[in-house]
């Protein structure tokens, strides 16, 4: 049986920077993976971000580059653990397990930072879009309150939101946060990441005692992150971005018990991105919270064909032509 491993970087700059407590992000970078093995052809995506305790965007070009002069490709377990989005990437792209059928998922539409998001959550309930998504520890807590309660005075009913901070706030910020949050809990999907990784007791603590669900981000990566997929270790969401976390089949197997809590989310991946992450919530029946995935037109190039719309379906999916998009990187 013979196989080839090949791979094409990829540098797309942001329509509009993302604003973030770490700060701007205007340029993504990463690649593509294409693994052939006898009239088989698969792709996955490599898309590193150091900040959530992956390998670096050179280290994983590097140990790319190394598998194109190899006869054998190694499994994913003989990858090394500091390459997460590496195993990620030839997992997906050589996977023999059988996937399920694809289905559809609601979206959770991306507001932008700051008074921005005024004017976008208008757009995005017009369009349909029933759960938001919006960064706060950008700005000063007060500005942010304050834009927060005319954000709530325009969510229709049924709608929600969640507020993701990116471990970017203060014990004292987080106090005034869940003080004003009470007042909104019912309209409140929850809490993202308040506070720094390592602080996850105090996190517990604070979900605890308010109505208002903390969930884990930034906390599920790196060495120490796989104990918060136990069942029963953390009682509210989690939000898993499958692109940073390893093998692609042993992350469906540890996400069943506690497919409940699961939250999927993008790293402004490619199309093949994903696809790659769509199916692993195929795979999950009990997954049933809108993904993180308004992040398609994040970008103004060919490498992900989709329009940005409430629900993804299995037929948009479906039309999603990987060999159309491994040929763009090279025109």
């Amino acid at each position: 049986m013979e196989y080839c491993l090949s791979f094409r970087p990829y540098r797309r700059p942001f329509v509009n920077p993302l604003r973030t407590a770490h700060g701007e992000w205007s340029v993504r970078e990463g690649f593509i993976v294409r693994f052939k093995r006898d009239s088989k052809v698969g792709y996955g995506e490599v898309a590193p971000i150091p900040t959530f305790g992956t390998e670096t965007l050179a280290a994983a070009g590097a140990y790319l580059k190394s598998l194109t002069d190899k006869d054998e490709l190694p499994t994913s377990a003989a990858v090394p653990d500091v390459l997460p989005c590496c195993t990620f990437g030839i997992s997906a792209a050589s996977s023999d397990i059988p996937l399920k059928p694809k289905r559809n998922y609601s979206i959770a539409a991306l507001l932008p930072a700051g008074r921005a998001a005024l004017d976008s959550i208008t757009v995005k309930i017009r369009q349909g879009y029933t759960t938001f998504k919006w960064k706060i520890g950008v700005e000063p807590v007060a500005a942010e309150q304050a834009i927060l309660t005319e954000l709530l005075k325009r969510l229709p009913s049924d709608a929600r939101i969640r507020l993701d901070a990116n471990g970017g706030l203060s014990t004292e910020a987080l106090e005034r946060w869940l003080s004003l949050l009470r007042n909104y809990w019912q309209q409140i999907d929850y809490l993202e990441q308040p506070l720094p990784v390592g602080q996850e007791a105090s996190m517990a603590r604070y979900a605890e005692s308010s109505q208002v669900p903390i969930a884990l981000d930034e906390s599920l990566h790196g060495a120490e992150g796989i104990r918060w997929l136990e069942s029963g270790a953390w009682a509210g969401p989690l939000v898993i971005k499958p692109a940073l976390m390893g093998d692609r089949d042993r992350l469906i197997e540890r996400l069943r018990p506690i497919a409940g809590q699961v939250v999927l989310s993008s790293v402004f991946e490619t199309a093949v991105g994903l696809e790659n992450t769509l199916s692993i919530a195929d795979q999950l029946p009990k997954l049933n919270r809108a993904v993180g995935f308004d992040t398609l037109e994040a970008f103004s190039d060919a490498l992900m064909p989709l329009s940005a719309v409430p629900v993804i379906t299995a037929v948009d999916r479906n039309r999603l032509d990987f060999a159309d998009i491994w040929e763009q990187l090279y025109r």
